[in-house]
């Protein structure tokens, strides 16, 4: 599959998390605002930024791409979105 671009249509998991509920996340079809590559050794990573998470990047290469087709069965035209769990006790950040 080739690496995006700003404006292609990717899949993106659902993350929920346990301590910061506030950056959960439900997954399907989403938007790239942007790419970077970055070295590592002798090879070029390619980082993706989604229009419905900004700020948050996720590697291409070894982590979205190859989940595409499991993720295009498992959301179809389901867009994904933020969806965070405010309640306090998901919410527990350790000092």
């Amino acid at each position: 599959m080739p690496t995006p671009k700003p404006g292609d249509k990717i899949y993106f998991p659902t993350t929920l998390h346990v301590s910061h509920g506030v950056d959960d996340f439900q997954g399907g079809l989403c938007t790239v605002a942007a790419t970077r590559v970055e070295k590592v050794r002798d090879r070029d990573l390619t980082y993706v930024e989604i229009e419905e998470d900004p700020g948050r990047w996720v590697l291409w290469e070894t982590y979205l791409e190859p989940k595409q087709e499991e993720w295009k069965k498992e959301f179809g035209e389901q867009r994904g979105k933020q969806n965070p769990d405010m309640r306090p006790e998901f919410n527990r950040w350790e000092d």
